[in-house]
């Protein structure tokens, strides 16, 4: 269960966002820290891309790095020119992909994937082979591809779902036959999230034996993107037990990239969200005095968050008793249904929770 971050190839294809070479080695240090397994720095033929990968290898020695090209001779000879790294060659293989854009007839594009592959494989010992489109593609295609990309020396095989189709059994029915026919290659997926389907599709990936999954910071990509790195990794750290990445380091990486992007991190988003762990339901305030692990799904001070309880509309006298304990505000019990119906009241007409000064005020106006 690795990830490849592909943020500095896919994510900087979302609209709008470019990143400046200097951003660029800071966004690979921080995923090196964080513990991510392989970075993927770029396409073939880049600008910079040469002074990247050098520039990157002098802050992260120990770091995996790849890059994409297509399967082209062009291209693999580029590759080959350039400081030691993974060759990641993407080539289309739906139908509608061969006959509108390639122009190739099946046995054309097996053909010329085995010669690519081969010709790659001499100079790089890390050889994928990306299947682009693979959710509208014929599965027998899919697996004479692979067999013959895997013969002429490819290490890694990735499934791209290039437009988000596939759904969490789907994936993880085509990753358990792959890795049933090939047992030997490595399998990777690559998942958009068209349809808010990428985290789920890349856990399930892994879950059914992927050795990989594609993620980038804040999932950023072409259209609605692909799989989060926040998401994917903080399951896999607090479901998985994947203890060696350093998951307190996520937010810090989350916000700078989102500035750098020109994106707002909503506040509630998932992992990284800053008011994740506000809470003004009743029964729910009422449970996390009791036991925080109740109605949290992880610890908020693992990735540097705040747990915050408030009063308001959703709030009943179970919750306004702790919350009243935890502040050292004393209000007669007889008073404390008379507060409640108060509390929502002004609540409802704010439209939010109160602050404690809000409600010490209430209390004061009850008491007098």
């Amino acid at each position: 269960m690795r990830l490849l971050d592909t943020t500095l190839r896919e994510g900087i294809q979302r609209w709008g966002v470019y990143f400046p070479l200097g951003v660029r080695r800071e966004i690979v240090k921080r995923l090196a820290d964080i513990g991510v397994e392989e970075v993927e720095l770029g396409v073939v033929g880049e600008e910079k891309l040469r002074v990247l990968i050098l520039a990157a290898r002098r802050v992260c020695p120990k770091a995996r790095f790849s890059i994409w090209l297509r399967l082209r001779k062009e291209d693999i000879e580029r590759a080959a020119r350039l400081p030691e790294v993974g060759f990641n060659l993407g080539v289309p293989v739906s139908g509608i992909q061969l006959e509108r854009r390639l122009r190739l007839t099946p046995e054309a594009l097996l053909k010329r994937t085995e010669e690519m592959v081969a010709l790659a494989a001499c100079y790089s010992p890390c050889v994928t082979l990306g299947l682009e489109d693979a959710s509208r593609a014929d599965r027998t295609f899919i697996f004479q591809i692979c067999r013959v990309a895997i013969t002429a020396g490819a290490r890694r095989i990735r499934i791209s779902d290039t437009l988000g189709l596939l759904n969490p059994l789907e994936v993880a029915d085509l990753i358990r036959d792959l890795k049933k026919t090939f047992p030997g290659a490595e399998v990777g997926f690559h998942g958009h999230n068209d349809f808010g389907l990428a985290t789920a599709n890349a856990v399930s990936a892994l879950a059914a034996g992927a050795s990989w999954v594609d993620v980038s910071i804040l999932g950023l990509g072409e259209r609605a993107g692909i799989a989060s790195l926040e998401e994917v990794m903080a399951y896999l750290y607090f479901r998985k037990g994947r203890k060696h990445y350093r998951i307190e380091l996520l937010p810090k990486l989350s916000h700078y990239v989102a500035w750098q992007a020109g994106e707002i991190i909503p506040e509630f988003r998932p992992v990284v969200g800053r008011k994740l762990f506000y809470c003004e339901s009743g029964l729910h305030v009422e449970g996390l005095k009791k036991a925080p692990e109740l109605y949290e799904p992880f610890p908020p001070e693992t990735l540097g968050l705040k747990r915050e309880l408030s009063l308001g509309a959703k709030s009943g006298r179970a919750a306004l008793a702790a919350l009243l304990e935890e502040w050292n505000l004393d209000l007669p019990v007889e008073r404390i249904e008379t507060l409640v119906r108060e509390i929502r009241k002004l609540s409802s007409r704010l439209g939010r929770p109160l602050s404690k000064q809000e409600v010490k005020k209430l209390i004061r106006t009850i008491i007098v």
